[in-house]
Protein backbone atom coordinates (compact mmCIF):
# COMPACT_ATOMS: atom_id res chain seq x y z
CA UNK A 1 0.00 0.00 0.00
CA UNK A 2 2.51 2.33 0.19
CA UNK A 3 4.57 1.87 -2.76
CA UNK A 4 1.11 2.59 -4.31
CA UNK A 5 0.83 5.83 -2.20
CA UNK A 6 4.73 6.78 -3.29
CA UNK A 7 3.46 6.22 -7.51
CA UNK A 8 0.91 8.37 -6.56
CA UNK A 9 2.79 10.86 -5.80
CA UNK A 10 5.71 10.41 -8.82
CA UNK A 11 2.44 9.87 -11.22
CA UNK A 12 2.00 13.83 -11.73
CA UNK A 13 5.73 14.84 -12.32
CA UNK A 14 5.72 11.86 -14.96
CA UNK A 15 2.58 13.24 -16.83
CA UNK A 16 4.18 16.75 -17.18
CA UNK A 17 7.46 14.92 -18.55
CA UNK A 18 5.56 13.03 -20.97
CA UNK A 19 2.76 16.11 -22.07
CA UNK A 20 5.57 18.93 -22.02
CA UNK A 21 8.80 17.16 -23.01
CA UNK A 22 8.61 13.77 -23.97
CA UNK A 23 5.76 14.35 -26.56
CA UNK A 24 7.01 17.18 -28.05
CA UNK A 25 10.39 15.51 -28.56
CA UNK A 26 8.27 12.60 -30.20
CA UNK A 27 6.48 14.37 -32.90
CA UNK A 28 9.38 16.58 -34.14
CA UNK A 29 11.39 13.85 -34.48
CA UNK A 30 8.50 12.24 -36.35
CA UNK A 31 7.81 15.14 -38.51
CA UNK A 32 11.52 15.67 -39.55
CA UNK A 33 11.21 12.33 -41.69
CA UNK A 34 7.76 13.57 -43.64
CA UNK A 35 7.58 16.81 -45.63
CA UNK A 36 4.81 18.84 -47.46
CA UNK A 37 3.84 18.79 -51.23
CA UNK A 38 2.70 21.91 -52.89
CA UNK A 39 -0.88 20.34 -52.72
CA UNK A 40 -0.57 20.50 -49.21
CA UNK A 41 -0.59 17.01 -49.04
CA UNK A 42 1.81 15.09 -46.45
CA UNK A 43 4.37 12.67 -47.61
CA UNK A 44 7.74 10.24 -46.62
CA UNK A 45 10.68 12.07 -47.21
CA UNK A 46 13.39 9.94 -45.22
CA UNK A 47 16.48 11.66 -44.56
CA UNK A 48 16.04 14.17 -47.23
CA UNK A 49 15.41 16.79 -44.37
CA UNK A 50 18.58 16.26 -42.72
CA UNK A 51 20.63 16.38 -46.08
CA UNK A 52 18.96 19.59 -47.30
CA UNK A 53 19.35 20.79 -43.94
CA UNK A 54 23.45 19.86 -44.07
CA UNK A 55 23.55 21.07 -47.84
CA UNK A 56 22.37 24.43 -46.99
CA UNK A 57 25.14 27.10 -46.25
CA UNK A 58 23.12 29.07 -43.86
CA UNK A 59 23.55 25.87 -41.78
CA UNK A 60 27.16 26.22 -41.80
CA UNK A 61 27.09 29.83 -41.26
CA UNK A 62 24.87 29.12 -37.71
CA UNK A 63 27.04 26.67 -36.50
CA UNK A 64 30.27 29.36 -37.01
CA UNK A 65 28.14 31.77 -35.16
CA UNK A 66 26.96 29.47 -32.75
CA UNK A 67 30.80 28.47 -32.23
CA UNK A 68 31.71 32.33 -31.50
CA UNK A 69 28.98 33.14 -29.16
CA UNK A 70 29.94 30.20 -26.94
CA UNK A 71 33.54 30.29 -27.09
CA UNK A 72 33.42 34.29 -26.11
CA UNK A 73 30.25 34.40 -23.87
CA UNK A 74 30.92 32.00 -21.69
CA UNK A 75 34.84 32.72 -20.93
CA UNK A 76 34.10 36.91 -20.77
CA UNK A 77 31.26 36.75 -18.63
CA UNK A 78 33.07 33.85 -16.25
CA UNK A 79 35.58 36.21 -15.99
CA UNK A 80 34.29 39.59 -15.61
CA UNK A 81 31.68 38.16 -13.49
CA UNK A 82 34.04 36.51 -11.22
CA UNK A 83 36.00 39.81 -10.68
CA UNK A 84 33.22 41.57 -10.11
CA UNK A 85 31.95 39.43 -7.33
CA UNK A 86 35.86 39.30 -5.81
CA UNK A 87 35.77 43.40 -6.01
CA UNK A 88 32.14 43.37 -4.28
CA UNK A 89 32.40 40.71 -2.02
CA UNK A 90 36.38 41.60 -0.40
CA UNK A 91 36.73 45.27 -1.36
CA UNK A 92 33.43 46.90 -0.71
CA UNK A 93 31.53 47.16 3.19
CA UNK A 94 28.98 49.66 3.14
CA UNK A 95 27.29 49.67 -0.87
CA UNK A 96 27.35 45.56 -1.35
CA UNK A 97 23.85 45.50 -2.10
CA UNK A 98 24.06 48.28 -4.24
CA UNK A 99 26.42 47.22 -6.51
CA UNK A 100 24.91 43.55 -6.32
CA UNK A 101 21.70 45.25 -8.24
CA UNK A 102 23.36 47.46 -10.30
CA UNK A 103 25.30 44.70 -11.87
CA UNK A 104 22.61 42.06 -11.72
CA UNK A 105 19.71 44.90 -13.37
CA UNK A 106 20.59 43.88 -16.83
CA UNK A 107 19.42 39.99 -16.21
CA UNK A 108 16.01 40.81 -15.04
CA UNK A 109 15.31 43.73 -17.94
CA UNK A 110 13.07 42.58 -20.28
CA UNK A 111 14.99 41.62 -23.42
CA UNK A 112 12.49 43.79 -25.65
CA UNK A 113 14.12 46.65 -23.90
CA UNK A 114 18.16 45.60 -24.02
CA UNK A 115 17.19 45.34 -27.74
CA UNK A 116 15.92 48.71 -28.14
CA UNK A 117 18.09 50.79 -25.65
CA UNK A 118 21.37 48.47 -27.57
CA UNK A 119 20.46 49.14 -31.38
CA UNK A 120 19.76 53.02 -30.05
CA UNK A 121 23.52 52.57 -28.84
CA UNK A 122 24.86 50.88 -32.15
CA UNK A 123 23.14 54.02 -33.92
CA UNK A 124 25.44 55.42 -36.99
CA UNK A 125 26.12 59.46 -36.00
CA UNK A 126 24.52 59.43 -33.04
CA UNK A 127 24.94 56.39 -30.97
CA UNK A 128 26.87 56.51 -27.78
CA UNK A 129 28.91 53.84 -29.16
CA UNK A 130 29.70 56.63 -32.12
CA UNK A 131 30.36 59.32 -29.53
CA UNK A 132 33.03 57.38 -27.85
CA UNK A 133 34.75 55.66 -30.77
CA UNK A 134 34.96 59.72 -32.20
CA UNK A 135 37.14 60.05 -29.07
CA UNK A 136 39.63 57.75 -30.29
CA UNK A 137 39.50 59.33 -33.86
CA UNK A 138 36.69 56.63 -35.67
CA UNK A 139 34.19 57.88 -37.30
CA UNK A 140 31.54 55.33 -38.49
CA UNK A 141 28.88 55.68 -41.17
CA UNK A 142 27.10 52.27 -40.42
CA UNK A 143 26.14 50.81 -37.27
CA UNK A 144 28.07 47.85 -36.27
CA UNK A 145 25.01 45.33 -36.48
CA UNK A 146 24.22 46.58 -40.16
CA UNK A 147 27.27 45.19 -40.94
CA UNK A 148 27.69 41.84 -41.71
CA UNK A 149 31.20 40.99 -40.58
CA UNK A 150 30.52 43.16 -37.27
CA UNK A 151 26.85 41.95 -36.60
CA UNK A 152 27.95 38.77 -34.71
CA UNK A 153 30.03 40.42 -32.31
CA UNK A 154 27.94 43.55 -31.60
CA UNK A 155 25.28 40.92 -30.61
CA UNK A 156 27.84 39.24 -28.12
CA UNK A 157 28.57 41.98 -26.76
CA UNK A 158 25.27 42.88 -25.82
CA UNK A 159 24.94 39.22 -24.60
CA UNK A 160 27.50 39.90 -22.32
CA UNK A 161 26.58 42.84 -21.05
CA UNK A 162 22.99 41.25 -20.11
CA UNK A 163 24.36 38.03 -18.87
CA UNK A 164 27.42 38.88 -16.72
CA UNK A 165 25.53 39.89 -13.77
CA UNK A 166 24.08 36.14 -13.78
CA UNK A 167 28.13 35.14 -13.59
CA UNK A 168 28.64 37.54 -10.47
CA UNK A 169 25.53 36.20 -8.27
CA UNK A 170 26.95 32.34 -8.92
CA UNK A 171 30.56 33.70 -7.63
CA UNK A 172 28.76 35.51 -5.07
CA UNK A 173 27.39 32.50 -3.87
CA UNK A 174 31.07 30.29 -4.17
CA UNK A 175 32.66 33.26 -2.35
CA UNK A 176 30.04 33.16 -0.03
CA UNK A 177 31.01 29.40 0.93
CA UNK A 178 35.05 29.98 1.46
CA UNK A 179 35.88 30.09 4.87
CA UNK A 180 37.54 33.75 5.90
CA UNK A 181 40.43 31.42 7.28
CA UNK A 182 41.22 29.95 3.93
CA UNK A 183 41.81 33.51 3.09
CA UNK A 184 43.85 34.72 6.35
CA UNK A 185 46.05 31.35 5.99
CA UNK A 186 47.20 32.19 2.52
CA UNK A 187 47.85 35.89 3.35
CA UNK A 188 50.09 34.22 6.39
CA UNK A 189 51.91 31.84 3.40
CA UNK A 190 52.64 35.10 1.25
CA UNK A 191 49.89 34.42 -1.26
CA UNK A 192 48.08 37.85 -2.38
CA UNK A 193 47.00 39.40 -5.80
CA UNK A 194 46.95 36.86 -9.30
CA UNK A 195 48.62 33.80 -7.01
CA UNK A 196 45.97 34.18 -4.27
CA UNK A 197 43.32 34.79 -6.90
CA UNK A 198 44.64 31.56 -8.85
CA UNK A 199 45.78 29.22 -6.49
CA UNK A 200 42.87 29.95 -3.46
CA UNK A 201 39.91 31.58 -5.07
CA UNK A 202 39.27 29.41 -8.35
CA UNK A 203 39.37 25.93 -6.95
CA UNK A 204 37.35 26.87 -3.99
CA UNK A 205 34.79 28.28 -6.51
CA UNK A 206 35.16 25.75 -9.22
CA UNK A 207 31.46 24.26 -8.63
CA UNK A 208 30.68 27.57 -9.34
CA UNK A 209 32.35 27.78 -12.64
CA UNK A 210 31.13 23.89 -13.42
CA UNK A 211 27.67 25.10 -13.46
CA UNK A 212 28.46 28.06 -15.35
CA UNK A 213 30.06 26.60 -18.17
CA UNK A 214 27.18 24.00 -18.31
CA UNK A 215 24.27 27.06 -18.47
CA UNK A 216 26.57 28.92 -20.57
CA UNK A 217 26.27 26.11 -23.54
CA UNK A 218 22.63 25.30 -23.02
CA UNK A 219 21.82 29.33 -23.35
CA UNK A 220 24.32 29.29 -25.90
CA UNK A 221 21.88 26.51 -27.81
CA UNK A 222 18.67 28.40 -26.99
CA UNK A 223 19.50 32.12 -27.53
CA UNK A 224 16.82 33.62 -29.88
CA UNK A 225 15.08 36.48 -28.46
CA UNK A 226 18.02 38.97 -28.57
CA UNK A 227 19.46 38.35 -32.25
CA UNK A 228 15.75 38.32 -33.36
CA UNK A 229 14.50 41.39 -32.55
CA UNK A 230 17.73 43.23 -33.19
CA UNK A 231 18.61 41.68 -36.74
CA UNK A 232 16.53 38.79 -36.95
CA UNK A 233 19.13 37.02 -37.96
CA UNK A 234 20.19 39.94 -40.68
CA UNK A 235 22.15 41.38 -42.36
CA UNK A 236 22.71 38.40 -44.94
CA UNK A 237 22.34 35.68 -42.58
CA UNK A 238 25.60 36.94 -41.20
CA UNK A 239 23.86 37.14 -37.26
CA UNK A 240 21.92 33.61 -37.97
CA UNK A 241 21.22 31.03 -35.23
CA UNK A 242 20.07 28.05 -34.33
CA UNK A 243 16.84 29.78 -32.95
CA UNK A 244 16.21 32.36 -35.88
CA UNK A 245 17.55 29.27 -38.32
CA UNK A 246 14.48 27.16 -37.13
CA UNK A 247 11.92 29.81 -37.07
CA UNK A 248 12.43 31.12 -40.40
CA UNK A 249 12.24 27.18 -41.57
CA UNK A 250 9.12 26.44 -39.71
CA UNK A 251 7.31 29.42 -39.75
CA UNK A 252 8.33 31.94 -42.27
CA UNK A 253 8.79 29.14 -45.09
CA UNK A 254 6.69 27.09 -43.88
CA UNK A 255 9.31 23.93 -44.32
CA UNK A 256 8.34 22.71 -40.75
CA UNK A 257 10.29 19.08 -42.16
CA UNK A 258 13.34 20.51 -42.20
CA UNK A 259 12.55 22.87 -39.17
CA UNK A 260 11.87 19.94 -37.33
CA UNK A 261 14.91 18.19 -38.60
CA UNK A 262 16.90 21.31 -37.56
CA UNK A 263 15.41 20.79 -34.27
CA UNK A 264 16.62 17.34 -34.12
CA UNK A 265 20.09 18.29 -35.01
CA UNK A 266 20.17 20.82 -32.29
CA UNK A 267 19.44 18.31 -29.78
CA UNK A 268 21.56 15.70 -30.95
CA UNK A 269 24.68 18.55 -30.32
CA UNK A 270 22.83 19.57 -27.03
CA UNK A 271 23.04 15.67 -25.90
CA UNK A 272 26.91 15.36 -27.00
CA UNK A 273 27.45 18.21 -25.47
CA UNK A 274 25.86 17.39 -21.95
CA UNK A 275 27.81 14.00 -22.08
CA UNK A 276 31.20 15.32 -23.07
CA UNK A 277 30.47 18.03 -20.06
CA UNK A 278 29.21 14.91 -17.32
CA UNK A 279 32.40 12.92 -18.69
CA UNK A 280 35.10 15.31 -17.71
CA UNK A 281 33.65 17.36 -14.81
CA UNK A 282 32.87 13.49 -13.40
CA UNK A 283 36.33 12.53 -13.96
CA UNK A 284 37.73 16.25 -12.75
CA UNK A 285 35.46 15.85 -9.17
CA UNK A 286 37.38 12.07 -8.79
CA UNK A 287 40.44 13.26 -9.33
CA UNK A 288 40.04 16.49 -7.12
CA UNK A 289 38.40 14.31 -4.59
CA UNK A 290 41.61 11.87 -4.39
CA UNK A 291 40.02 8.92 -5.34
CA UNK A 292 42.59 6.82 -7.30
CA UNK A 293 41.75 3.35 -9.52
CA UNK A 294 41.62 0.29 -7.69
CA UNK A 295 44.72 -1.45 -8.87
CA UNK A 296 46.80 1.46 -7.69
CA UNK A 297 45.54 0.92 -4.09
CA UNK A 298 47.04 -1.89 -2.93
Amino acid sequence: MSQLRSFAFVIPAVLLFVIFVAYPILWVLQNSFYTETRDGSVVLAGMANYTEILKNPTFWIVVRNMALWGLITIPVQMIIGGMLAYFIERHTDRFKSFFRTAFFLPVVTSVSVVSIVWVQLYAPYYGIAQEYLKLVGISLSYSPIGDSKSVIYALIIVNIWQWTGFSMLMYIAGLANMPSEVFDAARVDGAKGWRLAYDVIVPMVSPSTKSLLMLGIIGTLQTFPIVHLMTSGGPNRASEVFGTFIFKQSFILGDTGSGAALSVIVLIIALALTLLQIIYLGKENINKAGVKPKEKQA
